[in-house]
């Protein structure tokens, strides 16, 4: 059975502009405050990654960077260069890590 979704997330193309939140139990534990460049949000919710990592939440971080990895691998080819190269950096690396891992 598959988990449910911790990260929803409304991606504007046209304009480039990604919105999320982070959802537990029905709460919102924390968003992008609304659409914001991809780039940034993509960025905020790593933020949000790092500071559940660094707070001994590893199992929740570790689910949230699977979310974020297959939420900005689908989007890596409606992005300006720039961005699509550090998505994809990002997301082989994690896939390295957790290869490693194995």
């Amino acid at each position: 059975m598959a988990r449910k979704k911790r990260i929803t997330w409304t991606w504007q193309p046209d304009k480039g502009l990604l919105a999320w939140e982070y959802t537990r139990a029905g709460v919102v534990l924390a968003s992008s405050d609304g659409p914001r460049p991809v780039g940034e949000a993509l960025s905020a919710l790593m933020d949000v990654v790092s500071d559940l990592d660094d707070g001994g939440q590893e199992a929740e971080a570790h689910r949230l960077m699977e979310e974020w990895v297959e939420m900005a691998w689908g989007l890596r080819h409606d992005v300006d260069p720039v961005v699509r190269e550090a998505i994809e950096e990002a997301c082989h690396e994690w896939w390295e890590a957790e290869a490693e891992e194995e």
